[in-house]
């Protein structure tokens, strides 16, 4: 390891230099805002992208995640740090390709979007192998203890950053020519900065336990221990409603409402307002609450967002500037928390016998069902096409079925929240414990 974790102080609960790791998800999230978010959404529109073209490049991110496996083991060939830094050094070189793209004026669109998704796949690639190291690395640097204190600050930066790589992309529309290659520069530039981060972020020692997880991988026992399922299930249901909430929504807009590409930019970069408001406070409850509590706001809140656009998209409320922003204020609250509770109860799941392939096969798992939605919805919605049926004041034609299916899938992922596994009294502590005893035992056959 190229540095040893230490203590930065008696008051300070968090390694030397883990502040870091803010500051890079800050830096990192002006850069994949562009490049996963609206801002790409709007460019493939604008070269003609159809509903399944746009599943397939939400698709992208989440699917590649699947090189987590193989790239898992070899993390403790590397240091954390080294494994990170070098996928995300090379995945910034594509950026800097994708912002090449709009100025080939002599390629037609479809040209262009075959060059776009070619860069974007390579730098989905490049992003899955080295977010291996992510999670095993911030599990093992954070005390548990005050873990969700760390995640709900780590991920106020994300968001600061998600908000000010819109408010600057917005800045720059202005229907010129050259306006999607000044905003994927914005991206290229915030990428290379949060790679001077990572390397001051501190490496955290590979213990036995997980050194030898890249040699023998009992992925059936894994598959096996009840935690661990149980909370799979739970995401497999939650990665079928966010995985193309942002996508869609930006594409109802666009065309179907006559949103203009700034006014959108400015309406998507509302749903980081409520993250920013409200993540310091969950930073305050959450390690004393538990996350359950937290999983089950935020799935409610997702509940009065999937109705608001349902009875928008079915005629029953106009589609107003500020009914809109509301429901983008009321996304990005809800997200935000459900990302800090969702990680802070995984990273409780996972034994610390094969911890590196329990967060690579949960991460894949999720993620080929996070890549799967898109492309699913996209194909149905071109599928539905025009189709108009009204029943009353209610019209069900293509994004209100959408709306309305996930609001329903919404509603079971609230219920399975009771049978997640989360420490609390001292008798089911004893009960996780024997079971995490059972599969190590398993784990080292």
């Amino acid at each position: 390891m190229s540095s040893v974790v230490q203590t930065e102080s008696v008051a300070s609960p968090y390694p030397k230099g883990a502040f870091n790791s803010h500051w890079f998800n800050l830096f990192n999230a002006i850069a994949f805002q562009v490049m996963m978010g609206a801002p790409i959404v709007l460019f493939a529109k604008s070269i003609g992208a159809s509903s399944t073209v746009l599943g397939i490049i939400a698709a992208f991110t989440p699917l590649m995640t699947v090189m987590q496996l193989p790239a898992a083991r070899f993390l403790d060939r590397y240091s954390y740090r080294q494994f990170v830094l070098g996928g995300w050094g090379l995945r910034t070189v594509f950026i800097f390709l994708v912002a090449i793209v709009p100025l080939l004026g002599f390629l037609d669109n479809a040209s262009k979007m075959a060059v776009l998704l070619a860069a974007l796949f390579i730098f989905n690639l490049l992003r899955g192998i080295s977010s291996a190291g992510w999670m095993p690395w911030i599990a093992a640097l954070i005390p548990e203890p005050v873990r969700g204190r760390f995640l709900a600050r780590d991920q106020l930066f994300t968001y600061v950053g998600s908000l000010l790589s819109l408010l600057a992309c917005a800045g720059v529309m202005h229907g010129l020519a050259w306006e999607f290659s000044a905003v994927f520069l914005i991206s290229a530039l915030g990428g290379s900065a949060s790679l001077w981060f990572i390397k001051r972020i501190p490496d955290a020692p590979c213990n036995e336990a997980t050194s030898r997880s890249a040699h023998r991988v009992p992925w059936t026992a894994m598959l096996g221990y009840p935690p661990f399922l149980r909370l799979l299930g739970f995401n497999l249901l939650f990665m079928a409603v966010i995985g193309s909430l942002s996508v869609f929504t930006v594409e109802y807009l666009r065309e179907f409402q006559k949103f203009g590409d700034g006014l959108v930019l400015l309406l998507s970069g509302v749903s980081f307002v409520g993250p920013i408001l409200s993540l310091m406070l969950t930073a305050g409850i959450i390690d004393a609450v538990g996350s359950k509590p937290i999983l089950r706001a935020a799935l409610g809140g997702f509940a009065i967002v999937l109705a608001g656009w349902t009875a928008i998209a079915a005629g029953l409320f106009p589609c107003s500037i500020p009914v809109v922003a509301g429901l983008n204020f009321l996304t990005g609250l809800a997200a935000a928390n459900f990302n800090v509770a969702n990680t802070r109860i995984m990273m409780a799941t996972m034994p610390e016998m094969g911890r590196n392939h329990f967060f690579a096969l949960f991460t894949v798992i999720t993620s080929l069902g996070l890549g799967a939605a898109p492309v699913m919805w996209g194909v149905t919605l071109d599928a539905i096409g025009s189709y108009e049926l009204a029943t009353g004041w209610f019209t069900w034609r293509r994004h209100s079925i959408y709306f309305a299916v996930l609001l329903a899938i919404d509603i079971l992922a609230f219920l399975a929240v009771s049978g997640l596994q989360e420490g609390g009294s001292a008798r089911e502590g004893n009960v996780v414990e024997g079971r995490m005893r059972r599969f190590s035992r398993i784990w080292m056959r």
